[in-house]
This record gives structure tokens, C-alpha cells and sequence, in this order.
């Protein structure tokens, strides 16, 4: 795997204030750190680190004023909305000691399940690798086409490049091809058929006219 390089600014300020000012201006304040070197604070833009994220890639060269170093992306802390990244920290690694990665799950294929009806599940859409930095994939590939109704893929199953392992238990499923679901019409209920009520008394043709005063409407105070 080709190790992007990401540009960042150092910064002399620390604090609520500063890295408000920095965040107008679209950058995110950043801190490098890790095997026994000295914390050193930076900056970078926004739009850059939301697209090395987009790809996965976590493993980048991080370059300043002509210098720079093979770091792992640790954290990243969004706002309270989940817009905009407001931190991120960066750990220095060594491109030939292994590190530990999530990789994308990308599956290949359609399965004779499917074919049948029933439904792929994703169980886990990333796993746990650990492998040197310059070995990571953009995914792990699995083919499907093979499964049936029923069948599941663990992490004991899947293909792994040489000297690359998963973290995850192996028994710990990963996908699985999950029969139909069957919904059961249910019958409309039958419309009730609500009878009349009876009148008591009189036929309507037949009722007498209200007494005097009452089913008349009030005079309003002031009426000729």
C-alpha cells in the first residue's frame, strides 16, 4: 500500500480560544505523538484529513517545514452535531513493525442463498487486522458466490494476505446468508354492520312541537 502524505501547520497556541480561531479558518487542531519523541502540536485542513478518512486510510506520512514522519491516525472527536472534526491525534509508528488497523469487508459475488431468496446479512462491514503499515489493503475481499441459505463466513474463514492476521475471534461471524422472511397476510376484518337504534315513542311525523320556552333560542339582551 502507498502511504499518503498529508501537509500540516505547526501551532504555538493551545487552548479553547486558539483552536476555535483555527476552526474558522478550516483547520483542525492536531497533536503528534508516540515512541519516545516529544509531543508537537499541528494543524491541518479539514477538507484533507475528511478525505484521507473517506479512503480508510489511517496510515499516512505526516510532512512541516521539510520534515515529516510515518504516523497512524489514533482518534478523531467531532462536534456535538457530527459535522465537522474538531481533534484529531496522530501516533508515530515505524514502517517496519506491524500495526493494528480496521479494514473494510468488500464482498465479491452472488451467492446460490440469494439466488434462492434469502438475504445477505453483514455482520461486520470492518475487522481488526494487524500487519506491517506498508501491507494494508483497501479491503478484505470475500466471495460469497458459494453460500447457501443458512451459511455463515467467520473470521476463522476468511483469506487473509500473508502476514496479516485478524484481532477478532475467530468463531465471530462476519456474514451470513439468512433465510426469507415470510410476513402472513391477515384477513381484513370483517366490516360490522351497526344496526339503527329504535326510536321510543312517537314516529317522527307524529312527535309533538317542543312546549313553549323550550328548544327556542334565547333572545339577546337588547332585542326590540
Amino acid at each position: 500500500m502507498e502511504i499518503p502524505t498529508i501537509k500540516v501547520w505547526p501551532r504555538e497556541e493551545k487552548g479553547t480560544r486558539p483552536c476555535r480561531r483555527l476552526r474558522r479558518r478550516g483547520l483542525v487542531p492536531t497533536v503528534l505523538y508516540g515512541r519516545g519523541e516529544p509531543n508537537v502540536l499541528l494543524s491541518v485542513q479539514e477538507d484533507a484529513l475528511e478525505k484521507l478518512l473517506a479512503q480508510h486510510s489511517l496510515i499516512v506520512r505526516v510532512e512541516w517545514n521539510g520534515q515529516g514522519d510515518p504516523a497512524q491516525i489514533k482518534e478523531i472527536q467531532y462536534d456535538h452535531l457530527g459535522e465537522h472534526i474538531i481533534h484529531a491525534d496522530f501516533g508515530r509508528i515505524s514502517l517496519t513493525e506491524t500495526v493494528q488497523v480496521a479494514v473494510p469487508i468488500e464482498t465479491h459475488g452472488e451467492s446460490v442463498g440469494v439466488k434462492e431468496g434469502g438475504v445477505l446479512e453483514l455482520v461486520m462491514h470492518e475487522i481488526e487486522v494487524e500487519c506491517l503499515p506498508t501491507n494494508i489493503p483497501e479491503n478484505i475481499r470475500v466471495e460469497i458466490a458459494a453460500l447457501k441459505i443458512g451459511d455463515d463466513l467467520r473470521i476463522r474463514d476468511l483469506q487473509l494476505p500473508e502476514g496479516m492476521r485478524a484481532m477478532g475471534a475467530p468463531d465471530a461471524v462476519v456474514l451470513m446468508v439468512a433465510s426469507p422472511t415470510v410476513v402472513e397476510e391477515q384477513a381484513a376484518p370483517e366490516e360490522e354492520v351497526v344496526a339503527e337504534p329504535e326510536l321510543i315513542g312517537k314516529p317522527a311525523a307524529e312527535e309533538e312541537e317542543p312546549e313553549e320556552g323550550r328548544g327556542e333560542r334565547p333572545q339577546q339582551s337588547g332585542s326590540p
